[in-house]
């Protein structure tokens, strides 16, 4: 079983560090290589240019006579040519057969077959002695005095000279690198520390607000690369305050709403108890009853509204349910009430399964709202009406709908906004029934937590009132896979 493991996101001042201080090192590092290899090279000329030089003294010091070759080195000149407290030197001459004239006889020949006849330039190559890495300098030298003469002169040295002024070069290198580095990642620690101070003084913004202070961040005082945050951050806080706002004020008419009914109850039980007269008892109690079923409805209205706020309903959950079944069932539940009141409630459903995505309890608990709220109001001797019908567009199969009709009173065009605010009800209905104001505000939290729309209108022949549940377009697959309920949720 794979572990999921959160990927860690490291701050915004390491992101910085990051970003600034590596590119610096990894330059610095390659300039330090550059540099170090071009000091290396300019010494390796420089020492080769030496041993050229000795070349060209020895070639100086040779001669012919009798037609003999000799090296007359002056024993000076041979002293400063192997006065070297770092390095071997060594030298040898060879006459145009290849034999040597004077010299080091272990000295390692020139690569004789290579040789151009025509070419006199100096050559420079890498050898070993007993072992000993060394740098050699040879020429094809012509006598000034002879021509025609050829000799072979070349001077080779160890490389410990070398070696040591390559460390030289790099330890000095490495050092001014260092420091710049050092000072580089100063300066860069210094600027992100305080390029990031208006995020530090953000936090402690944010962070010293409480529940109650809600007031926003002046926009002005952050950088402009943060002050879409901040503008998303006044936004959020605004709607936490209206929701808090919306909250106390449905505390407060809830409170109020239970207290009522609580009271009445409380007073006729009181009445009941005086009551000597068995009928008078029988009222009491009856009434003791009504306003029992109220403040229970009330309730549970209550508990129904908290369910549907959209942060108490997963939308992983959601399945695929028929809207057919859920009407039906929903329509049932209301046939004792509406044979009491004596009105006509039907369900006119499909012959086929009309299926949404969404939570089967929460969209029962908006068709029984709907259908109580057409009852409740709806004069002895009316119609009700419950329908399911896909809508169609254009000859094309569409977004199903809900439709819960009646011949009531009905509802004015300039009050279907506000029908669906929490307990809110409307004053001029032409009943004695009394409803908590709760049922609409539980069907439109409802259908937005199902991505539906709620359309009020007239009934038939504009008598009456018409509530139609819009949804979104049907799904043609029952069981659709994660990958198509995935798509369906994100168009929430």
């Amino acid at each position: 079983m794979k572990l999921y493991r959160p990927r860690l996101n490291p701050s915004i001042r390491t992101q910085l560090l990051a970003w600034l201080v590596i590119p610096i090192l990894v330059l610095l590092l390659v300039g330090a290589a550059l540099t170090y290899g071009l000091a290396i090279r300019m010494a390796t000329d420089a020492y080769d240019k030496a041993l050229l030089d000795s070349v060209y003294s020895i070639a100086g010091c040779v001669k012919k006579q009798d037609g003999y070759l000799s090296v007359d080195i002056p024993p000076a000149a041979l002293a400063i040519l192997k006065d070297n407290m770092k390095d071997r030197v060594m030298y040898q001459v060879l006459d145009d057969h290849h034999r040597i004239v004077a010299g080091d006889a272990n000295l390692p020949l020139p690569n004789f077959e290579d040789e151009d006849e025509h070419d006199h330039s100096a050559d420079y190559r890498d050898a070993t002695i007993e072992g000993e890495p060394i740098r050699v300098a040879s020429i094809k030298y012509q006598l000034p005095a002879n021509p025609g003469t050829y000799l072979y002169i070349q001077v080779a040295e160890t490389l410990h000279g070398r070696e040591q002024i390559a460390d030289e070069i790099l330890i000095g290198t490495l050092t001014t690198q260092f420091v710049i580095v050092t000072l580089s990642g100063l300066v860069v620690l210094l600027g992100v520390r305080r390029g990031l101070r208006p995020l530090n003084n953000l936090r402690d913004a944010v962070a010293s607000r409480t529940p109650v202070d809600l007031r926003p961040i002046a926009v002005e005082s952050v950088p402009k690369e943060v002050r879409p945050l901040v503008t998303a951050i006044n936004e959020l806080l605004q709607r936490l305050q209206d929701d808090m706002q919306a909250q106390r004020r449905f505390v407060a008419n809830a409170a109020h709403q239970l207290r009522t009914p609580i009271a009445g109850l409380k007073t006729q039980t009181e009445l009941a108890l005086r009551q000597n007269d068995p009928a008078d008892v029988q009222h009491a109690l009856s009434l003791i009853r009504t306003g029992a079923e109220r403040a229970a409805r009330l309730a549970n209205q209550l508990l129904a509204l908290a369910r549907s706020e959209p942060g108490a309903t997963n939308l992983e959950l959601f399945q695929l349910v028929d809207l057919n079944v859920i009407a039906r069932e929903a329509t049932k539940e209301f046939v004792p009430e509406a044979i009491r009141k004596n009105i006509d409630l039907g369900f006119e459903g499909t012959s086929h399964a009309i299926h949404v995505l969404g939570d089967q309890s929460s969209l029962h608990e908006l068709a029984a709202n709907l259908i109580d709220n057409a009852v409740l109001y709806t004069p002895p001797g009316g119609h009700v009406t419950v329908r399911i019908e896909p809508r169609r567009d254009n000859g094309e199969p569409g977004s199903p709908e809900l439709i819960v009709e009646d011949d009531g009173p009905g509802i004015p065009a300039e009050e279907r906004e506000r029908i669906f605010e929490r307990f809110y009800r409307l004053n001029d209905r032409s009943t004695s029934a009394a409803g908590s104001g709760l049922g609409l505000a539980i069907v439109r939290e409802i259908a937005n937590i199902h991505g539906a729309d709620v359309v009020v209108g007239e009934g038939p022949g504009g008598i009456g009132a018409s509530v139609k549940i819009v949804f979104p377009a049907p799904v043609v697959d029952p069981q659709p896979n994660d990958e198509k309920r995935q798509e369906l949720l994100s168009s929430r």
